[in-house]
């Protein structure tokens, strides 16, 4: 009777494809099967070669995509951990004409909203809804400089972000909601996840304050009104102190305070919206700079940072200040994302002293914008 040569199990085929993947990238030292099949996860040991472990995970992940696996690495004391799961991140963005339709509606709600707050009514003469464009172009060309800063760094990183999504919301006291990019798997690495947090905040930020200085440069000191209610915008460090350069005196204050030009408001809301993007939390760029910076340390700022926003939200609420309700809203929203920020493929290596310095700078950046009190109703 002949023997007859045994044709190795689909498994084993798998097996020997991801270590002929890893040749010359990474001296395995284990493997561990975690979920078997024609497609197992597997789990490799050993140490990753090369000077930058950054360089050698961008070839492994690129090697693995080939066999229809994608790569995820973390590192013990003793070693670096390769997990090859059985997946390909889908890297479709979504439909263009999706992210042109959503800002034209919000191009229009924020001309609208604009034009009331200059006395303008577009619903009866809808010639003047132009009124509101020095509001409308600053408030729409910061969101835009920050979530177009997000796409590019993370297009150039390979990442599948979509085009930013502009939230209409009529009728509100800005007109949107905002926007924001969709990101359709994980991050390569803590270097990409740094790069694409921090680019949105700060692209915004190079816009906003200039203009909120040139805003302040049109706007006008006169008395508060005494006979009706009005709202009034908070101050940041940054808000206080530019008022303070520009006019010479501590704003609001005795029984004055700035009558606020359109680009000068639109640049202190996106302000506004900035510092409450860089709360610390789940999928906000503070939270994607956090994780960045200190790994699953960073699960415990979350916590902490939901706990106080919550707390100063009731205590604000307590004493009558309606603006409790925006630390409620941020909170809650803290919340369902949860303070797990999910882990980038490569959660092993860091992102170095220079990104950590930028990374001390944006905490100092939160510091000086942040409002405590957003905006309040005074009741003369």
């Amino acid at each position: 009777m002949e023997n007859q040569l045994l044709e190795p199990l689909p498994e084993q085929v798998t097996l020997d494809r991801l270590r002929e993947a890893l040749d010359g990238l990474m001296d395995i030292t284990s493997v561990r099967v975690l979920s078997a099949g024609t497609e197992p996860t597997v789990e490799f040991g050993g140490i990753v070669r090369g000077d930058d472990v950054d360089v050698t995970f961008d070839e492994i992940l690129a090697r693995f995509e080939l066999l229809g696996y994608t790569p995820v690495l973390t590192r013990t004391e003793e070693e670096y951990l390769l997990q090859a799961v059985p997946l390909v991140i889908d890297k479709r963005t979504g439909k263009p004409w999706v992210n042109a339709l959503l800002f034209v509606l919000t191009a229009l709600s924020v001309l609208l909203i604009g034009a009331l707050n200059e006395g303008a009514n577009p619903l009866e003469d809808l010639s003047s809804l132009w009124v509101g464009f020095p509001f409308a172009a600053t408030l729409l060309g910061i969101l835009a400089a920050h979530e177009f800063s997000h796409y590019f760094v993370g297009r150039r990183y390979g990442s599948p972000v979509s085009l930013p999504y502009f939230i209409p919301l009529p009728l509100s006291l800005l007109g949107t909601m905002g926007a924001l990019i969709v990101q359709r798997g994980p991050m390569r690495s803590r270097k990409a996840l740094f790069d694409i947090g921090a680019a949105g905040p700060l692209g915004g930020l190079v816009l906003a304050i200039p203009l909120l200085a040139v805003g302040l440069m049109l706007s006008e000191v006169q008395p508060l009104p005494t006979d009706q209610s009005y709202y009034m915008e908070g101050n940041s460090l940054l808000y206080f102190t530019l008022k303070w350069l520009i006019f010479r005196q501590a704003l609001p204050a005795g029984g004055v305070d700035v009558m606020l030009h359109p680009i000068a408001f639109a640049a202190w809301a996106s302000l506004m919206i900035t510092a409450l993007n860089l709360f610390p939390v789940g999928q906000f760029d503070g939270g994607h700079i956090t994780y960045a910076l200190w790994g699953r340390k960073a699960w415990t700022v979350a916590r902490i940072f939901v706990f106080l926003m919550y707390g100063w939200g009731f205590v604000l609420n307590l004493m009558g200040n309606s603006a409790g309700w925006t630390w409620l809203i941020w909170g809650f929203l803290g919340s369902m994302m949860g303070a797990r920020h999910p882990a980038p493929l490569n959660d092993a290596t860091s992102v170095g002293p220079v990104r950590t310095a930028i990374g001390w700078g944006i905490v100092a950046l939160f510091i000086l914008i942040l409002v405590p009190i957003p905006l309040i109703i005074v009741t003369p």
